[in-house]
């Protein structure tokens, strides 16, 4: 999905970059705060940014990158299923070709929270393009950080489904990395959204967020599967897409 908005995002902003034919130059552009609410109603996030802008072009400078912070609270409910989260369990594969490569559903267990709550800190990369006199869009995803949070009760559903194990505790993963795809590790917020400017000073926005909250069992979990294979993980990761209204402010 984040790769998806990523693309869309790319053929969106070719347009305005063609029309700037001066040799590109980058420059400080805005200093901005904000924050953003997105929901679907299982899973609930507030964030709060702030990023630093750089224009790209020598005179109207219509795309920009960015970099800053952000700080992720979400809030999931108790029908939430987590799924396991490595790479290498849940296709076999690891490093860029994760991306083309096939889930093994015999390799994918289940875990079910009595309701989640995490809290993400990561550094956060930007990339805007204005389209239209004062109205942007932007793509912004989590690059790296770290996350936190109060222990869950865990019942784990394994072996196909069949079997259930339950009294497991479990907490967020503390590290967070963007790598690809079932490869990325920990919590990470993504998102793409429509700004329009108001005033000299502010910004509305709405879009969509795609959210991944990973948690992590007190214990490995240890079998071996209908396929022969031998399972060892630890770490279960949800994925899901939010509707988003944000605002910012530009500081300077």
């Amino acid at each position: 999905m984040r790769n998806n908005m990523l693309f869309f995002f790319l053929v969106l902003s070719m347009p305005v970059i063609a029309k700037d034919k001066s040799k590109k130059l980058v420059s400080r552009t805005t200093l901005e705060s904000g924050f953003t609410l997105s929901t679907n109603g299982a899973m609930n996030a507030a964030a709060l940014h702030g990023v630093q802008y750089w224009g790209i072009g020598k005179s109207r400078k219509p795309f920009k990158l960015g970099l800053g912070l952000r700080f992720t609270s979400s809030l999931g409910s108790s029908t939430l299923q987590y799924i396991t989260a490595p790479a290498s369990i849940t296709s076999g594969k690891t490093g860029p070709g994760v991306f083309f490569a096939s889930n093994i559903p015999n390799n994918i267990d289940t875990v079910k929270l009595n309701g989640t709550q995490v809290n993400a800190l990561n550094v956060v990369v930007h990339l805007n393009t204005r389209i239209y006199k004062k109205w942007s869009a932007e793509f912004n995803i989590d690059a790296v950080g770290f996350s936190f949070g109060s222990h869950k009760n865990a019942t784990l559903f394994y072996g196909d489904g069949t079997k259930q194990q339950a009294n497991f505790s479990a907490k967020p993963t503390a590290g967070n990395a963007l790598l690809i795809s079932d490869n990325d590790l920990g919590s990470l917020n993504s998102e793409f959204k429509l700004f329009y400017q108001v005033g000299k000073k502010g910004k509305v926005n709405a879009g969509l967020a795609f959210l991944f909250n990973e948690y992590k069992l007190g214990s490995t979990v240890k079998y071996v599967n209908s396929l022969g294979t031998a399972i060892e993980v630890d770490r279960y990761r949800t994925k899901a897409l939010l509707f988003a209204l944000g605002y910012n402010v530009i500081l300077k």
